[in-house]
C-alpha cells in the first residue's frame, strides 16, 4: 500500500511537468489507485479471517487452584435469599444492597467497627420466601419475607387479614398483610414495615450480637493505624511494646461482647497503656478500658437522665463477693446449683418487671463482682447489661 501510494505520488508529480502528455500518466495513476484499494481490502479481509479463526483465550478451569481457592473462601458475612426473593436486590421493596451499605455506615458510627462487605446470593436450598444470615459460613439467623406482603406490628391487628407471626428481633406480635392494605393498617394504629426493613433490622441485630466475631486482627491493625494519625504517642507506647495486636484484639472483643462501643479508641488505648505496665491479664485490661470510658457505658440505657436499675440485696451481694474464686479468664462465682438457680430466677423476675415499664433496665453491683456477675446472668438474661457502681 505504501509502495503504490508512492508510485501514484510520483506519477502526479510527472504529470505536472510542463510539456509532458498528461493523459497517459492519469490513466496509469488511476489503475494504480484501483489496485491499491484491492490490496487494502484483501489485507483487511485476511486480518479479520485470522482474528475469527484464532482460538479463544482459554477460560479458567473450574479445577484450577485459583478457582478452587475462591470456592473454598469462607465469607465473613453472607445473606442467602430464596430464589423468589431476588427482587429485593433489584429494588422491588427498596434496594437491599444500598440499605446494607447504609447499615454498615451506621454500625461503624455506633459501635466503632468496620463491618466486612456483606455477600448476597440466592440459594435454592432455602424454602420459599426465606432468607438466612451466615457468619463465617455458619447460619446465625433466618426469617421469612412473603412476596407481596408487609409486616404490621401493633395491638389491634385482629381486623387485618394476614398470617400472624412474631417479629424476628424483638419478638413482637405482628401480621404479614397484603401490600395494598398498608394505608388501612396504618389508620388502625399499626406500624407497617416493608420487607427490606425487616431484613435490615434483623441483620443489624445479628451484627451487633456478633460484633466481636467480625472484628479481625487486620481490622484491629487498621483501627490502630487510624488512632496513630491523631494520637501517635499512645500507639507507639502500647503496640507492640506493651501489648501485641492479638492482646488488643482480645480486649476489644471483651468490650464488644457486652455491647460497649469502641469508637473512643484513643481513650481505650491510653487506659490499656497504663494498666499493661501492671499486668496484661485480659479481664484487668477490659476493666481498665471500661473505667476509662466511664459515663459512656451507662448513657445508652438512660432516659431523661434517669437509669432504671436492678440492685442486689446487700447481704446476698456480700455472699457473692466472698464466693469469688480465681479461674481461667477471670474470677467466677462459686455457689451451689440451687442457690444459683434461685438468684437467676430472681434476676429474670426483676427484668420482667423492669421491661413492663417500657424502658431499658440494667443490673448494678460492686466493681469486684461485675465481670463474674455478668458471666452468671448471661445464662438467664443474655441481653441484660451489668454495670458496676463506679461505672
Amino acid at each position: 500500500g505504501a509502495m503504490l501510494g508512492g508510485a501514484v505520488s510520483g506519477l502526479i508529480a510527472l504529470a505536472l511537468i510542463p510539456g509532458l502528455p498528461k493523459l497517459p500518466f492519469m490513466i496509469i495513476g488511476a489503475l494504480l489507485i484501483f489496485f491499491g484499494q484491492r490490496v487494502k481490502a484483501r489485507d483487511a479481509a485476511e486480518a479479520i479471517t485470522a482474528l475469527i479463526a484464532a482460538p479463544p483465550a482459554p477460560a479458567q478451569s473450574p479445577d484450577s487452584p485459583e478457582a478452587l481457592i475462591e470456592q473454598m473462601r469462607v465469607h465473613a458475612l453472607e445473606i442467602l435469599l430464596a430464589p423468589d426473593l431476588v427482587d429485593l436486590v433489584g429494588g422491588g421493596d427498596g434496594d437491599l444492597l444500598s440499605r446494607v451499605r447504609g447499615l454498615r455506615r451506621k454500625i461503624a458510627l455506633d459501635l466503632g467497627i468496620v463491618v466486612p462487605p456483606v455477600r448476597t446470593r440466592d440459594s435454592v436450598d432455602l424454602p420459599r420466601s426465606t432468607y438466612a444470615v451466615r457468619i463465617s459460613g455458619v447460619e446465625v439467623g433466618r426469617g421469612e419475607l412473603p412476596v407481596g406482603r408487609m409486616l404490621a406490628l401493633g395491638d389491634s391487628l385482629d381486623a387485618l387479614p394476614g398470617t400472624a407471626v412474631h417479629e424476628p428481633v424483638f419478638g413482637l406480635a405482628g401480621k404479614w398483610i397484603p401490600t395494598e392494605l398498608r394505608h388501612a393498617a396504618e389508620m388502625s394504629g399499626a406500624t407497617v414495615i416493608d420487607r427490606v426493613s425487616v431484613l435490615i433490622t434483623h441483620l443489624g441485630s445479628i451484627i451487633g450480637s456478633n460484633a466481636s466475631r467480625l472484628l479481625t486482627r487486620e481490622d484491629v491493625r487498621v483501627l490502630t493505624e487510624g488512632v496513630k494519625h491523631v494520637n501517635p504517642s499512645v500507639v507507639d507506647e502500647l503496640v507492640p511494646g506493651l501489648l501485641s495486636l492479638g492482646e488488643v484484639q482480645r480486649v476489644l472483643h471483651g468490650l464488644l461482647d457486652e455491647q460497649v462501643p469502641i469508637r473512643d479508641l484513643g481513650r481505650i488505648y491510653e487506659a490499656l497503656a497504663l494498666r499493661a505496665k501492671v499486668g496484661t491479664d485480659v479481664p484487668g485490661l477490659v476493666h481498665a478500658a471500661r473505667t476509662a470510658l466511664g459515663p459512656a457505658l451507662a448513657a445508652p440505657y438512660g432516659h431523661d437522665g434517669v437509669l432504671r436499675v436492678i440492685v442486689i440485696d446487700p447481704m446476698l451481694e456480700q455472699q457473692l463477693v466472698e464466693s469469688l474464686r480465681p479461674a481461667e479468664g477471670g474470677a467466677q462465682i462459686m455457689l451451689d446449683p440451687d442457690r444459683v438457680d434461685s438468684v437467676l430466677a430472681s434476676v429474670r423476675a426483676c427484668v420482667a418487671v423492669g421491661e413492663a415499664t417500657g424502658f431499658p433496665v440494667i443490673l448494678t453491683c460492686a466493681p469486684a463482682l461485675r465481670a463474674a456477675m455478668r458471666q452468671l446472668v448471661l445464662l438467664a438474661t443474655p441481653d441484660l447489661p451489668v454495670l458496676s457502681y463506679t461505672e
